[in-house]
């Protein structure tokens, strides 16, 4: 782990000792040199004077009517009569002030300039770069002028030394492991629960098993059905009782069929006549 800790750290500090000389080799003295140079102190001497206070009514007025700022900017020439745009769009005037307020506590106090960097010009912009010391870090302020000379684009960020680069460098580093070991002790965590699952599974079945076998015997209570064949053997009976009187009624009157019987009315007779009978 030290190892690599420590090829990571190498490797950084070579890539900022490339990227550095990368960038003082594209530098190259400009026709417009002195006028980048004033300008630059010029911005950077209005943004020490401001307090945080100012700094931020000012962003804040300036996010607040933000439309009518820019309209004013592109029109800037013919309010004034003084035929001369802004310096800035509006966007990048904007940026100018968010940029330096975001990074205020890192800057600290303003001392002075410390080094011109140069410029790149590119299609026609130029990019100029000026270093200006101040009391925690140093503040490199980057401007992008068009082929008009209108700021489009600004960065206000604080120089770091290598030493605490790369210890913001380990840091994330750190973090970002400390994360996925997070993640993946999540995960196992998850996965070992899987072991208790049919475990669970198993207790509710038996109890749904011992709620079913509780339930059972109130099922034969529904027993008494069987009436209906009772009355039925019931019925049976009668008729076979009718089908032998009325054969004997036949009998005693000489006669095989049964058709012309008819049941007028019932009299109950005495006992005494069918005992004789």
């Amino acid at each position: 782990m030290r190892r690599n800790m420590k090829k990571i750290i190498s490797l950084l500090a070579m890539l900022i000792c490339v990227l550095s000389l990368a960038g003082c080799a594209e530098r190259e003295k400009l026709p417009k040199e002195e006028m980048y140079q004033a300008k630059s102190d010029q911005y950077v001497k209005m943004l020490s004077s401001m307090s945080e206070e100012e700094l931020n009514e000012q962003i804040a007025g300036l996010e607040e009517n933000f439309e009518d700022f820019e309209q004013e900017v592109a029109l800037y020439p013919y309010i004034s009569g003084a035929g001369q745009k802004f310096d800035f769009t509006a966007e990048a005037y904007l940026t100018l002030f968010k940029s330096y307020a975001g990074n205020m506590d890192e800057f600290g106090a303003y001392v002075g300039l410390k080094e011109y960097e140069g410029g790149v010009e590119n299609d026609g912009e130029v990019t100029y770069d000026a270093v200006y010391e101040f009391e925690k870090h140093d503040m490199r302020l980057s401007l992008v002028y068009d082929s008009h000379d209108i700021v489009i684009t600004v960065t206000a960020d604080p120089i770091y030394s290598t030493g605490e680069i790369l210890q913001k460098a380990g840091m994330n580093t750190l973090l970002g492991m400390g994360v996925v070991f997070a993640v993946l002790i999540l995960i196992s965590l998850i996965i070992s629960c899987f072991n208790f699952i049919p475990a669970i599974e198993r207790k509710f079945g038996k109890k749904k098993a011992a709620e079913k076998k509780a339930a059972a015997p109130a099922a034969p209570a529904a027993a008494p059905a069987p009436a209906a064949p009772a009355k039925a053997a019931e019925m049976t009976d009668d008729l076979e009782l009718v089908a032998v009187i009325t054969a004997a009624v036949a009998a005693s009157m000489g006669t095989t069929s049964t058709d012309g019987f008819v049941v007028r009315s019932i009299k109950r007779k005495s006992s005494q006549k069918w005992k004789r009978a």
